[in-house]
């Protein structure tokens, strides 16, 4: 991960208007690819032997990466958004192009994504929009990102009445067969492969939306603490973010319903990994997983080509109609790895349900008060390391029923993330960087407020919300989750 700050912010400003935008033709990809290492032929498996040692950081250049969700729906009835149309998805990409200096990734005559320098906006399957931000340094540069993209993206969709976008975990009215497919290549391929390969993977790609947060490492020990770490706790966390209580126009008996979708989709290339909670794991250990996992596809002359029935262990040695390995194809594979944590040129952490704006820096400045602070590392491991394998996979299928309510073997976990809470603030609290002299705890403290201090997700407060003061309606649910 590259620390690059975010050279255009507006927070509340006025539209900036541009006569001429710019279309970009690019393959249908926002991924790591490149052409020169598409090019870089992969011979044998050893030569990946130092990938993830490439990107590892010094302690000054460490960074957080967020990557933010948000649902599009009508807002007469609170169904999906189309992709197509006058107040569809592609809409309002062409108008985020127009009128805020956008540059549009094209698949055809299709928009499927737009960059502006290294900010890059993607549409997931079911036309969720998401906010790639660069890597920062301190999350007050994560909150002004986040204020910007959706200060743009309301204004974007001020003039289309009948658009607005939600903060959410899963499309609340909408069911699968309602939501449209974003017309890109990559997602057909996707979808054919993941229709035979958990019987809730569709829904995932096309109804669900979480934050995920993209965390640096300093050497191979730390990158493989940091995910031990992770993935012992992420259960916990994925608890204290429960946010998709409601779907197809009621509530859904889940707190969690996302990631009940997550834990019944393709379980070659999903999951907790809890054998990676174990001590001693390696690069080689993370790399033996990603080889074994089965391949989707791979990108020749800007044309998406379906791989079936290879590992890409064996796509090394075998090659796969007259094609060859390449480092390109390496980095799109490992994209196609959708653990709770998984390595890639960062740790990225993938558990939160979407949550409201005021919570999104939030789950970036937990992780980064327990993954960057070595006292914060062991304190946070010390109260989940009585677990053993099964009673880590057992809590992560209960919490999206119990949410908060779940177990760690014979432990609550209220008072575990009650205490994670109070570890990563006071990390926080030692992590002056950047010339920021603010304490970032502030953003714990929300969760601390809304979440701990009551015992209650928001999915628990969104229920009593719909029970009460909502009054069951569903214009009061849109507007309750709106951005």
């Amino acid at each position: 991960m590259v620390g690059t700050r975010l050279n255009y912010v507006i927070v509340g400003g006025p539209k900036r208007r541009y006569s001429r935008p710019h279309y970009l033709k690019e393959p249908g990809v926002l991924s790591t690819l490149t052409q020169e290492p598409q090019s870089q032929l992969l011979n044998h498996e050893a030569d990946l032997t130092h990938y993830f040692d490439r990107f590892e950081k010094k302690e000054e250049m460490i960074r957080v990466g967020l990557e933010s969700e948000f649902l599009g729906v009508c807002h007469k009835d609170g169904f999906a958004l189309p992709y197509h149309g006058e107040t569809g998805v592609h809409a309002v990409l062409k108008r985020l192009v127009s009128e805020f200096h956008y540059e549009a990734l094209m698949e055809g005559p299709n928009i499927i994504g737009l960059r502006r320098g290294n900010l890059y906006i993607s549409l997931e399957p079911g036309g969720q929009i998401e906010l790639s931000a660069p890597p920062v340094c301190s999350i007050f540069e994560i909150e002004a990102q986040l204020q910007t993209f959706l200060y743009e993206l309301r204004q974007a969709s001020s003039e289309l009445p009948d658009v607005k976008w939600l903060a959410f975990g899963i499309q609340p009215f909408s069911t699968l067969e309602q939501v449209s497919w974003v017309p890109k290549e990559r997602y057909a391929i996707m979808a054919a492969y993941m229709e035979k390969h958990g019987p809730l993977s569709h829904h995932m790609m096309k109804l669900t939306a979480t934050n995920q947060i993209n965390l640096d490492y300093l050497s191979e020990a730390d990158a493989m603490e940091k995910l031990r770490v992770a993935l012992g706790i992420t259960s916990i966390v994925s608890a204290m973010f429960a946010h998709s209580c409601f779907s197809e126009g009621s509530p859904n008996g889940w707190m969690s319903k996302r990631l009940e979708i997550w834990n019944q989709t393709d379980p070659d290339r999903s999951g907790l990994l809890p054998a990676f909670t174990q001590p001693g794991k390696t690069f080689r250990d993370y790399m033996d997983y990603v080889l074994d996992i089965p391949m989707l596809f791979i990108v020749r002359r800007k044309k998406w080509i379906a791989v079936s029935g290879l590992t890409f262990r064996q796509y090394i040695k075998k090659g796969f109609q007259n094609e060859k390995a390449t480092l390109g194809d390496f980095e799109l594979h490992l994209s196609t790895a959708f653990p709770e944590v998984r390595l890639k040129q960062y740790i990225e952490i993938r558990g939160a349900d979407g949550q409201e704006p005021a919570l999104i820096p939030s789950v970036a400045a937990f992780w980064k008060g327990i993954l960057y602070d070595q006292e914060a590392l062991v304190r946070a491991w010390e109260l989940v390391a009585f677990a053993n394998e099964n009673e880590r996979l057992r809590l992560h299928a209960e919490v999206p029923k119990k949410g908060l309510k779940a177990k760690l073997g014979d432990k609550p976990i209220l008072p575990i993330a009650a205490e994670l809470v109070q570890i990563a603030c006071a990390s926080l609290a030692k992590q002056i960087r950047c010339r920021e002299s603010r304490n970032e705890c502030l953003f714990v403290d929300r969760i601390r407020q809304k979440i701990i201090n009551n015992g209650k997700s928001p999915a628990e407060t969104l229920l009593e919300a719909w029970r009460g003061k909502l009054g069951q309606k569903r214009e009061n649910l849109i507007q309750y989750l709106r951005i």
